[in-house]
C-alpha cells in the first residue's frame, strides 16, 4: 500500500496494532516519515518525530521485560517458546534501531546536530547489540534478520555519507563508517523481496543517482539504477517514488524528456491526495529549468512560494527570482528576491544561505543567478548538447550586456585580499541599475571583477558537462586568478573540485590530487556541504584505488571540512 501511494491506507491498516506492538508502531511512524520527505511539509515532520518517538519508547519498554522473561502488559504478543522470546527481544532491538536512526535524520535535517548524533551514536549501540545476540546459536527468523541486515546496511551507509563535521561527534565513541559493508547489506536485501526490499532499493538508488559519483564514470551506476527502477515500478504500478527516481536516473544520462514524462506521471499518480506532493512539484520546475523553459518553471515556483509549511521555501523564491532574470523580468525578480528572508526558518541549515544569495543577487542584479543555482544543483552537468550551448550562449549575451565578455585588467590599487576596498565600497554601497551603468568608478571596477568570474565560472562548467576539457580549464584558470577579488567566496573551493575532475579526464593525476588538497583545506563558504560530502566521496575513491596521496595529505586533512563554519 505504501509504495503504492496508498498512504492513508497504509497508515489505517498499521494503527490497529500501532500501539500494543512495537513493529506495527515502526512502520505505522514510518509512513508519515516517508511522506514527510515526499511533501516536505514541516507538519508531517512534526508528527514522524512524535510517532517515532513513542516507538522508541514503547520498544525500550518491550526489551526491559523481555529481557527477564517476562511479557509486557497491554501487548498482543503471543510467546509459548524460548525461541519466541528470543525473537520478539530481537525484534524490539531492531525496531529500536531503526526508530532512534530515523529520528536522528529528522533532527540533522532539521540543524539539531548534537540531538542527532546522540540519537545516531545510541543506534548504532542498539544494533551493535542485536548483532551480539544473533550470534548465540539459536535459530533466528530469517525476516527478522534480513530487517537487521537492513537497519544495520542503513546506518553504515548513512555514516559513510554525512559530512564530517557531524560524523566526528559520533566517531569519537569508536565507531567507523563503512559504506562498502553497508551496500553488501542493502544489496542483499533490495534482491531478497522481504519487507525492506523497496526501502532498501531505494536506498540503492540514492546512491547510485543522487551520491556525488566523485571521479568515476557514472554509466555502470546508471545502468544498475535503471535495471532497479523498472523492476519496482512494475511492482508499484501506482506509486510516484521509484517514478521519481526514474526522472533523476534519464536526466543525468541527459534524457530530459523521459525525465519530465517520469515527473508528470509521479504527479498524475498522486491524483487522489489532497494536493500534489510539493517536492514532486520541486522536481518538476527543476525538470523544466534544465529545458531552459522558464516560463513553465516559474508558473510551478509561483505556486510553491505560496506554501507556507514548504520547507524549501526559500530556496524556492531564490530560484523563481533566478527564473524571472533569465526571462528578463528584472522588476519581478527583484520583488522575489526582497521576500526570500521571510520565506526561510531557523530549522534548516540551507535557507541562511538562501537569503544570503538572495541579498547577493539584489546587489549585483542575479545576471547569472539562474545558471550559478543549475550549477550548484548540478543540473548544468545533465544537460543535452543542445541546451548546453543554448547555455553558453545565453552566457555570452549576459556578459557582453555588463561588459565582461574579455578579460578585466585588475587595477593595480586593489588588494590581494578578497576583502579589498573595492570589495567593501561595492558591497555596501553599490548596487546594480541595468546594462546603461556606468562603468568606471573603484565600485563598479570591482563588480565588472564580479561579473567577470561569474561568467567564467559558469562558462567553464558548462564547457566541460560537453567534454570540452582544455576550454573549461582556461576558463578556470583565470577564475583562480581573479578570486581574491571575488566577494563570493564558494566560487574558488568549487573551481578548485572543477579543475581536479578536469586533470583527472587529462590523465594529469598529481594535478588532479593537488587541487583536491586545496579544495579540501577551504571551510566557511556557502553551499559547502555538497561539495564537501562530494570531495568525500572522492578521497574515499582515492583510497580505494590505493593511489598514493602523499605524507602531507593525512587524517587531519582528510577531516579539514570539520572546521567549517556552517
Amino acid at each position: 500500500m505504501l509504495w503504492n501511494n496508498k498512504f492513508e491506507l497504509a497508515e489505517s491498516t498499521l494503527k490497529k496494532k500501532a500501539s500494543s506492538h512495537p513493529r506495527y508502531s515502526l512502520h505505522h511512524a514510518e509512513t508519515i516519515f516517508l511522506r514527510s520527505f515526499i511533501t516536505a511539509d514541516v507538519n508531517d515532520t512534526e508528527q514522524a518525530l512524535a510517532r517515532l518517538k513513542d516507538t522508541r519508547e514503547m520498544a525500550e519498554t518491550y526489551i526491559k521485560y523481555l529481557d527477564s522473561n517476562k511479557l509486557p502488559p497491554s501487548s498482543n504478543l503471543i510467546l509459548k517458546s524460548k525461541e519466541d522470546f528470543k525473537n520478539s527481544l530481537l525484534d524490539c532491538k531492531i525496531v529500536l534501531g531503526d526508530s532512534l536512526y530515523m529520528i536522528a535524520v529528522l533532527q540533522l535535517t532539521r540543524d539539531y546536530k548534537f540531538k542527532g548524533c546522540f540519537n545516531m551514536r545510541r543506534s548504532w549501540k542498539t544494533f551493535e547489540d542485536a548483532l551480539s545476540q544473533v550470534k548465540d546459536g539459536h535459530k533466528y527468523n530469517e525476516q527478522l534478520l534480513e530487517c537487521l541486515h537492513f537497519g544495520v546496511g542503513f546506518f553504515l551507509y548513512a555514516m559513510s555519507i554525512i559530512p564530517q563535521k557531524f560524523l566526528r561527534l559520533v566517531e569519537f565513541v569508536g565507531f567507523k563508517a563503512d559504506r562498502e559493508q553497508g551496500m553488501q547489506y542493502i544489496k542483499h536485501c533490495g534482491t531478497n523481496g522481504g519487507i525492506r526490499a523497496p526501502f532498501a532499493n531505494m536506498v540503492l538508488l540514492f546512491n547510485n543517482l543522487l551520491l556525488p559519483r566523485g571521479l568515476y564514470n557514472p554509466t555502470k551506476h546508471l545502468r544498475e539504477a535503471e535495471l532497479v527502477i523498472q523492476d519496482n515500478m512494475k511492482r508499484y504500478p501506482e506509486g510516484s517514488l521509484f517514478q521519481v527516481m526514474a526522472s533523476h536516473c534519464y536526466r543525468k544520462q541527459c534524457r530530459i524528456e523521459e525525465g519530465l514524462a517520469c515527473m508528470v506521471k509521479a504527479l498524475d499518480n498522486c491524483a487522489t491526495f489532497q494536493r500534489p506532493p510539493l517536492i514532486y512539484s520541486y522536481e518538476l520546475a527543476n525538470c523544466y529549468v534544465i529545458m531552459l523553459d522558464w516560463p513553465k518553471a516559474i508558473e510551478v515556483f509561483e505556486r510553491l512560494v505560496k506554501e507556507e509549511s514548504f520547507q524549501i521555501r526559500a530556496l524556492c523564491g531564490l530560484q523563481l527570482a533566478s527564473c524571472y532574470f533569465a526571462c528578463g523580468l528584472r522588476s519581478k525578480g527583484e520583488e522575489a528576491l526582497s521576500k526570500v528572508k521571510s520565506f526561510a526558518k531557523r530549522s534548516s541549515s540551507v535557507e541562511p544561505i538562501c537569503v544570503r544569495q538572495a541579498a547577493r543577487y539584489a546587489q549585483n542584479g542575479g545576471y547569472f543567478s539562474a545558471f550559478e543555482i543549475m550549477y550548484i544543483r548540478r543540473d548544468l552537468a545533465k544537460m543535452e548538447k543542445g541546451n548546453a550551448e543554448r547555455v553558453l550562449e545565453a552566457l555570452q549575451q549576459t556578459a557582453s550586456k555588463l561588459s565582461v565578455l574579455n578579460p578585466i585588467p585588475i587595477p593595480t590599487t586593489a588588494s590581494s585580499s578578497g576583502n579589498s576596498f573595492f570589495s567593501k565600497a561595492w558591497s555596501f554601497g553599490q548596487s546594480k541599475k541595468g546594462s546603461e551603468a556606468t562603468l568606471s568608478t573603484c565600485g563598479s571596477t570591482s563588480e565588472m571583477l564580479n561579473d567577470r568570474i561569474a561568467y567564467m565560472m559558469m562558462r567553464g562548467a558548462t564547457l566541460k558537462s560537453m567534454d570540452r576539457i582544455d576550454e573549461a580549464l582556461t576558463c578556470f584558470e583565470e577564475v583562480v586568478k581573479l578570486h581574491p577579488h571575488a566577494i563570493e567566496k564558494f566560487y574558488y573551493p568549487y573551481c578548485l573540485y572543477e579543475m581536479s575532475e578536469s586533470h583527472f579526464h587529462r590523465k594529469n593525476h598529481e594535478q588532479t590530487l593537488e587541487y583536491l588538497k586545496r579544495c579540501n583545506a577551504i571551510s566557511g563558504y556557502d553551499w559547502e556541504d555538497p561539495l564537501k560530502i562530494r570531495l568525500r566521496v572522492t578521497m574515499d575513491q582515492i583510497k580505494k584505488d590505493g593511489a598514493s596521496v602523499g605524507d602531507d595529505w593525512g587524517e587531519e586533512d582528510l577531516q579539514s571540512d570539520s572546521r567549517s563554519t556552517q
